[in-house]
């Protein structure tokens, strides 16, 4: 049976529908732009701190030169992106392998390197993270013995072993300036993110994150004085 509605009626209610599509296109554009200001503000402020973490006494970072050349092909390949966490997991496996890669190159620095100052450096570097890649894979164990702990790493640093003396020492600094940059960013976004679900964590990772800001800063000055 066809009921017969009245024009005015008809028109009345194909006016609600519209008001209703009408309300529905807004929402979801409120949603969108809201969901697109987030990762701009994520993004700025990424590129912000890259600026703060490279620029001393307020000088813009020459991403080219770095006061000694152009970057290493391995920061070059890695599209100077770093790692993004989602969870306490994720931070200690990425770290981890992070961490891995830094001692094996500090091991090649040591070996090829002739300046003493470079020689203590890759010994700071191999005995700290050494200790720091323990501590994390103990955590690793005791919180997470059922999740499967390997990571798609993606290497930041050339292959050093051919160079020897001032090349190894150019090489490594430019490269290492990056790949620090890569573990302070991932430290301060565990920090305040909220991901860090065991307070241990937090002071561990502010002293990844303040360590390694310092010893950016010093890279960057010998990049200056040497090259």
């Amino acid at each position: 049976m066809i009921s017969f509605v009245p024009p005015r009626q008809a028109a009345k209610l194909n006016h609600c529908d519209e008001m209703e599509v009408s309300e529905m296109k807004k929402t979801t554009l409120m949603i969108l732009g809201a969901s697109i200001g987030v990762v701009l503000l994520l993004l700025i402020g990424m590129m912000g701190y890259i600026i703060y973490l490279l620029s001393g006494n307020n000088t813009q970072p020459n991403f080219q030169n770095m006061n000694g050349g152009m970057m290493g092909s391995g920061m070059m390949d890695a599209g100077m992106m770093h790692a993004t966490i989602e969870s306490e997991h994720d931070y200690l496996v990425h770290m981890v392998a992070h961490h891995e890669e830094a001692v094996a190159s500090a091991t090649v620095l040591k070996a090829n390197t002739d300046r003493a100052e470079m020689k203590q450096f890759a010994d700071t570097i191999i005995t700290t993270q050494t200790a720091e890649i323990n501590q994390m894979k103990s955590w690793l164990d005791s919180w997470y013995p059922n999740m499967d702990h390997q990571v798609d790493y993606q290497p930041m640093m050339r292959d050093l072993t051919s160079l020897k003396g001032d090349a190894v020492d150019q090489a490594f600094l430019q490269d290492m300036i990056f790949h620090h940059m890569d573990a302070v960013m991932m430290s301060q976004q565990l920090i305040t993110s909220g991901y860090a679900d065991h307070q241990e964590l937090i002071p561990f990772a502010q002293t990844i994150r303040d360590t390694q800001r310092d010893e950016i800063h010093m890279m960057r000055n010998w990049l200056a004085e040497w090259f």
